[in-house]
Formats: C-alpha cells, structure tokens, sequence
C-alpha cells in the first residue's frame, strides 16, 4: 500500500552515509508542531538523529516508513533542521505585497493571489503533469490549502506553447477563462 512520507537525512553525529535517506510517515510528522525538524529515527543501529525536510513529501511503500519520534535541536548540535515553509496569512496574500525573506535552500512556490468577481482565490503554478493527474493534484491542494489559511486553491500548469490547463474548482476555473496568464499577479512564495 502507498503512503505519503518526508524524507529525513542522518546528522553527521548519525552512522548513515551522506547520501542515507529514511522515510517517516507525513501523517505523523505533520501531527507535530511545525518547529519539530528534528527527529530520532529507528534503525538497525538503534535510534538515529535525524533532519526531516517537510517541503515536499514522497510516495512510497507503506513498509518503507521508519519510526520516528519527535527531539530537540538542543540534544543534536550536529543537525542542522531542513527548512519548513512558512504559511502565509490570509492578510498577506490579500494585500499581494512583498513575500517575506527566504533562506537561500528553502523552496520555492509561484502563485497568484486573485479577487474576481467577489471570490477571492490562488492560483498555484505547478508542473503540468500535476495538473494533468487529478490524484496528484488533489493532493497537492490538500497538502497546500491549511498553508493558505483555507484561501480556495486552482492549479496552473503550462503546456510547451504557454497555454494554460488548470485543476480546481469549476467556478473558478471559468473565470480564469479569459485573463491573461500574464496579468496574473504573481509572486514566490517561500
């Protein structure tokens, strides 16, 4: 069975390699406060510290997950937290100004905030083949709407001419009809 996991990384205090990933359970990760990078993972060596990288999630095989508990920065020195992203407030995108500084690794999204005909909504650039597979891409606004403060979410994928195929609700979707992609405020977001 498939499930969705992050991946976390062994500190250098661990006995993983540089290029040792472990997976633990997105569900259980994302019960714990957004602060919570750093994660004891069990092994065969035991329990390993480890940074987990909640800026995208994998689908794997649910017998590949790791137990995991939540630890502290504080009993790690050696970890160094991978970048959450930030949730913006509905404020901010209301008023479409400037994103807040980012870290130079943490990732980035390109979106839109848009207010026609009384709806208020984001428009979320994303690889077309999100936007092509609708498990995908109901996945992708239902990891990213609690992000957004419940602001409702359309995806927007671009084929090689620059024409764009959306993924979201039909009443929005209609009223993106006739605006040019270009008009489209858009903004990175961290």
């Amino acid at each position: 069975m498939a499930v969705w996991a992050y991946e976390c990384r062994p500190c250098a205090g661990s006995s993983g390699t540089a290029d040792t990933t472990w997976l633990v359970s997105r569900q259980q990760v994302d019960a714990w406060p957004a602060e919570v990078t750093v994660l004891r993972v069990k092994t065969g060596a035991g329990w390993q510290c480890a940074a987990v990288d909640r800026s995208r999630s994998v689908q794997v095989e649910a017998m590949r997950l790791r137990e995991a508990v939540a630890s502290d920065p504080g009993d790690c020195p050696d970890c160094v937290p991978a970048p959450a992203a930030d949730a913006v407030s509905s404020e901010l995108l209301a008023a479409n100004t400037a994103p807040p500084a980012r870290a130079s690794n943490a990732p980035i999204l390109t979106a839109a905030a848009i207010a026609l005909q009384g709806r208020r909504f984001l428009v979320v650039l994303t690889p077309l083949s999100v936007v092509q597979s609708a498990g995908e891409a109901d996945m992708l606004v239902a990891d990213l709407q609690p992000r957004f403060a419940g602001i409702p979410l359309v995806l927007m994928g671009q084929h090689d001419d620059g024409t764009p195929q959306y993924h979201g609700d039909d009443s929005l979707v209609d009223l993106l009809a006739d605006l040019p992609i270009d008009r489209m405020p858009w903004k990175h977001w961290p």
